[in-house]
């Protein structure tokens, strides 16, 4: 990845009304763990590499959510680009995703501050955070706990560029939670999107199979999709488990389609699928990834 220049900052300076990376910010900024990693460390690199995944599509309209992959841009990022290309990103959005290193608790929930990645920094909506708390108080805020995870942070980036002006964010990660749990907060955050002006965005950051030969994969895939299409939280995990699939963040998904479908979802709309070998990853091993809009 290209290393960032002193002072280097996004093609036209400050994007979106998003503070820029040497803007001062107030304390309780979560440092990106993956820039350079996952994707480019310097923004305009960044920049141009969200383009690069975009290139073509345009906003086919708003949307209640969408599922998209948390793999690194080299092999999952055109992937998520679609999803969030396909849509129009309002001013606030619910980010839902696995914890990999795993946490103490179910549930970790970013209360306030700011996310930073190289195109600059990403208020948390502290007064959401708080709401969803006050109805689920098993969202437990720990900013450590959010410190070296991925599968959010790649979806920041995305976010910021996409943005046709300033977002926030309200930021969870799960670990093995209880049904019963998930289900009460699918129930708080359709009863955001109902009252809310500003409805905010749903997003669930999942992958999909892994370690399975690429055709095995799409295989597997195929049935994990249908699930997302049909909004069948409950039925996307009995076939992951049914069927022995390993996967990252199904229960993440399975909570955003059970809140859109509390809210009249009609259904999802497969927008992309691939595997980590379109990006050059072993066929013999791979991950599968999809992206799914939910109108």
């Amino acid at each position: 990845m290209d290393l960032p220049a002193a002072g280097e900052r996004p093609a036209g300076g400050q994007r979106r009304g998003i503070a820029g990376p040497g803007s001062a910010a107030p304390a309780g900024i979560r440092r990106p763990a993956v820039a350079g990693v996952y994707y480019p460390d310097a923004p305009a690199a960044l920049s141009e590499e969200i383009d690069r995944l975009c290139a073509g599509r345009k906003p086919s309209g708003s949307a209640i959510a969408l599922v998209a992959p948390h793999g690194s841009y080299r092999h999952a990022g055109w992937v998520a680009a679609a999803a969030f290309a396909d849509v129009v990103i309002p001013k606030r959005c619910v980010l839902i995703g696995p914890s990999h290193a795993g946490l103490p608790a179910s549930w970790g929930i970013l209360a306030g501050g700011w996310c930073r990645t190289p195109l600059g920094d990403v208020p948390v909506d502290a007064e959401l955070a708080a709401r969803l708390q006050a109805r689920c108080p098993f969202l437990t805020a720990d900013p450590g706990w959010h410190r070296g995870e991925h599968a959010l942070e790649v979806h920041l980036p995305l976010l910021q560029r996409l943005s046709s002006g300033p977002v926030s964010v309200t930021a969870i990660i799960m670990n093995n939670p209880d049904a019963g749990e998930a289900e009460r907060l699918a129930e708080a955050l359709a009863d955001v999107y109902d009252h809310d002006a500003d409805a905010p965005l749903l997003v669930a950051s999942t992958d999909l199979s892994h370690d399975e030969t690429a055709a095995r994969a799409e295989e597997l895939d195929r049935l994990l999709l249908e699930r997302l299409e049909a909004l069948d939280g409950p039925g996307l995990i009995r076939e992951a488990k049914e069927r022995g699939i390993r996967s990252c963040g199904l229960a993440a998904a399975a909570c955003v389609l059970e809140a859109a479908r509390r809210v009249g979802a009609r259904g999802g709309i497969r927008i992309a699928y691939g595997t980590s070998a379109d990006g050059g990853g072993d066929p013999a091993s791979v991950t599968g990834y999809g992206a799914v809009v939910i109108r």
